[in-house]
């Protein structure tokens, strides 16, 4: 009993010492990298988030955040293709210059594609997240982001169809994904699309009345399934605003 006290006694001197000199215990190496993965990731500096990403992937295969860190790190090269490639294009500048721009910074990643006209990115950390661990608690952002998207419809319903599918699939594989809000306006919004193409196309092949007005039930339904969520959501308040548009035929997609 005595011998324990011995042991008890400098340690519990050592510990006071250091709360009254006001000392912390340090954080294990493994948090500290996720802390900058996380950090990188929130500041939208993608390529020092992926380069941390990697190491925290070599070092700690086993951790219980390796999902979490492979969504931040394809969410990361998701985001570097929108900032350096996307969103000049949205400022005006040329596809072709665009694109060179951003494959003389980024091509070394190797995990870039063309679909189409555009640069895309292979979504292969997505992929092989669902392959390692098919039951993550990540695994219903993961099979959204693989949900392939088209860059542009050209008015053909069956494009819109095939991703309200994928986000169909999303829900019924996850039912309990929190991702729900954000899918239920973005079907609402691809039936409102459907509802345009179908009502005001100028090929008269397309044009459905009937189909038309399924649409338009259907987007409505949806939009107004996101409105069930609280109002501050981001989702909830886009699926009102285009709510007023449907109703008011506030053209969104056909000029």
């Amino acid at each position: 009993m005595k011998f324990k006290i011995l042991i008890l006694f400098p340690l519990i001197l050592f510990l006071s010492g250091c709360f009254l000199l006001g000392g912390t215990p340090k954080k294990n190496p493994e948090q500290e990298l996720y802390d900058e993965i996380l950090s990188a990731f929130n500041s939208r500096a993608y390529e020092s988030c992926i380069k941390a990403c990697e190491k925290f992937l070599a070092n700690y295969p086993k951790s219980k955040a390796k999902d979490a860190v492979m969504m931040r790190m394809g969410e990361s090269f998701v985001g570097l293709l929108k900032r350096d490639y996307q969103e000049l294009i949205a400022k005006g500048m040329e596809e072709k210059e665009a694109r060179d721009y951003f494959l003389k910074k980024h091509s070394h990643y190797n995990c870039w594609e063309v679909q189409g006209e555009n640069l895309v990115y292979n979504k292969e950390v997505f992929r092989r997240l669902l392959d390692e661990n098919p039951k993550s608690h990540y695994a219903d952002e993961a099979a959204y982001n693989l949900i392939p998207w088209e860059s542009d419809y050209n008015e053909n319903p069956e494009l819109i169809e095939r991703e309200i599918k994928g986000l169909q699939g999303v829900l019924t594989q996850y039912p309990t994904t929190s991702l729900r809000p954000r899918i239920y306006f973005e079907m609402g919004y691809r039936f409102h699309i459907l509802y345009e193409i179908y009502s005001f196309s100028q090929l008269p092949a397309i044009k459905n009345q009937i189909k038309a007005k399924e649409s338009y039930r259907q987007a409505e339904y949806l939009y107004n399934l996101c409105l069930s969520f609280p109002e501050e959501t981001e989702f909830s308040q886009k699926a009102l605003q285009y709510l007023d548009k449907l109703r008011q035929n506030s053209r969104i997609y056909i000029k």
